[in-house]
């Protein structure tokens, strides 16, 4: 297949094929294994709190078993099968890192499907690992290209932009060449799905989002290893990505600056591992909140009213209808309500898996403080490159304290470190038994 003019497409797909393990820094390589370290965590935890089974058991009814293995599960799955759980377990409980400009989840995307191609043939853990750090390099920068403008449009990027990534971390792994892997890219465009429309409450779909787009991705590599020709001008066609999914095409500037230096400059490392199980948008309100609580020792009933500020764009997503923020009816439903994030941060003073139990969405003193939160948009915050984040509280007795977030922790001016991502690692384990980890190491290998 021809790629026509479809620039990005070809830099893209000869970026992936030129890529080597000796081509890749020492510090990209650590960097990723943290990511892939963090993402098992994740799926751990997942796999610990049960969510593991409906996915299972609505994918295992008349399916064949197969030979492919899934984090944390004793099981075999057929490749495609492996590939979507995997990547439905890393983003099941908003807890997988992010690409913030970009605004996906890469490693939910790239990494399942790696793992699933890289089992089928047998490939060595730096050949798993190259392929990994190219879907990623990919998703990262597609993202980046129309920053927000996939959200704005209505779609989620990590199912929209994942399957790419998905395509080209199998297509290297199954030895596609240049013609086949721009055929894998042309076939998974049709696949490319996700809306936004979970943000309204009523469904699991996000964490379904990077489950197909691992495996659709997958799938599009395996049938362009046939032969089969997939669009051209994926990308940049008239019914291409950027056109279908973000409103038209990306800047010549971005393209460029994105492009050029593919190879030199890696996204990878600036992949943000996130500290809080909510979605990102919220993390400098939530780490506002703490503060606030714990450093003037606030009990809920002290607190009057609470004002938050964020990024315009975010409040149509986390803080509407306000009713249903407020009080969510379930925990992914919980995961993108502000206000009741806030609120829940404030009454615990701290904010991690067990501030989401299922118990927490009726606790009244969270739901009664929620209630009387006031969510607004502030321009001035530099969105989407950092994640900012207000807190404002006016207690009975006349105070009025504050505490501002200009940049969440994560980002690329304030990353976490190796000793970060490992703690919260050991803290993901701490529901999961020995042999969920033994069956992750297994799969994972030096990797983990």
């Amino acid at each position: 297949m021809s790629s026509g003019n479809d620039s990005i497409a070809d830099a893209l797909v000869d970026f992936a094929l030129a890529l080597t393990p000796e081509a890749i820094p020492q510090p990209v390589i650590e960097r990723a294994r943290l990511l892939i370290l963090d993402g098992a965590g994740v799926a751990l935890a997942a796999v610990a709190r049960g969510m593991d089974r409906p996915y299972a058991a609505a994918i295992r009814a008349g399916a064949a078993s197969g030979t492919h293995r899934v984090i944390g599960r004793s099981d075999l799955w057929s490749m495609r099968d492996a590939a979507f759980l995997n990547g439905v377990l890393i983003h099941a409980i908003e807890f997988d890192d992010t690409h913030m400009e970009a605004v996906l989840h890469p490693t939910a995307t790239a990494l399942p499907a790696a793992l699933a191609v890289a089992e089928h043939v047998g490939a060595s853990d730096d050949e798993l690992l190259a392929a990994y750090i190219a879907g990623v390099e990919v998703s990262a920068r597609l993202g980046a290209l129309a920053p927000g403008r996939f959200q704005a449009s209505g779609f989620h990027p990590t199912g929209v932009i994942g399957c790419f990534a998905a395509a080209i971390a199998a297509g290297r792994l199954l030895g596609l060449d240049r013609a086949r892997l721009l055929s894998a890219i042309g076939i998974a465009l049709s696949t490319a799905s996700g809306s936004m429309q979970f943000l309204q409450g009523g469904g699991i779909g996000k964490s379904l989002h990077a489950g197909w787009a691992a495996q659709s991705g997958l799938t599009a590599a395996l049938l362009a290893a046939e032969g089969l020709a997939g669009a051209r001008l994926p990308l940049t066609g008239r019914h291409g990505l950027f056109e279908s999914f973000a409103r038209g095409l990306p800047d010549a500037d971005r393209v460029d600056a994105k492009l050029r230096n593919l190879g030199r400059d890696w996204e990878t490392l600036v992949v943000a591992v996130k500290p809080y199980p909510a979605a990102f948008y919220s993390h400098g309100c939530i780490e506002a909140a703490i503060h606030l609580a714990a450093s003037h020792e606030l009990s809920p009933s002290d607190i009057a009213s609470v004002e938050v500020l964020v990024p315009p764009p975010v409040l149509p997503k986390l803080a509407e209808p306000f009713a249903a923020k407020a009080a969510p009816a379930s925990v992914s439903e919980a995961q993108f309500a502000l206000p009741f994030l806030v609120a829940r941060a404030l009454v615990a003073r701290r904010f991690g898996l067990g501030q989401l139990d299922p118990e927490t969405l009726a606790d009244p003193a969270t739901l009664d403080l929620a209630r009387r939160v006031v969510c607004r948009g502030d321009a001035g915050m530099d969105f989407p490159r950092v994640y900012s984040g207000e807190v404002s509280v006016t207690c009975h007795d006349g105070r009025r304290l504050g505490h501002r977030v200009e940049v969440n922790l994560g980002a690329i001016e304030r990353p976490v470190d190796p000793r970060f991502i490992l703690a919260k690692f050991r803290d993901n384990l701490g529901a999961s038994d020995p042999d969920r980890l033994g069956r992750a190491r297994s799969l994972l290998g030096s990797l983990l």
